[in-house]
């Protein structure tokens, strides 16, 4: 039992040891500059994405609700979705 412990206790001190190793020396890069400008929004080929779209850029706190319910939600199969534009 008392080698048991004094096994135990020296591989924890060794373990807090550690070594002076603690960066790498690979170089390191530096972080790529913050944008500039601000990017334009994407063109949307989308029918329904584009009244959606012009919809929110017009959009007037006074403005009357209008039903999308009436336009046709297109569902192309042959391209991707278009990215939300953030303003």
């Amino acid at each position: 039992m008392r080698t048991g412990a004094l096994l135990v206790s020296l591989s924890l001190m060794l373990g807090a040891c550690g070594s002076s190793n603690d960066r790498d020396h690979v170089a390191e890069t530096p972080p790529p500059p913050p944008p500039t400008g601000t990017n334009p929004p994407p063109v949307a080929t989308d029918s329904f994405f584009a009244l959606v779209a012009a919809r929110v850029a017009s959009l007037l706190d006074n403005d009357e609700p209008v039903a999308t319910d009436a336009i046709t939600a297109t569902t192309p199969e042959n391209t991707e979705p278009e990215p939300v534009p953030t303003a």
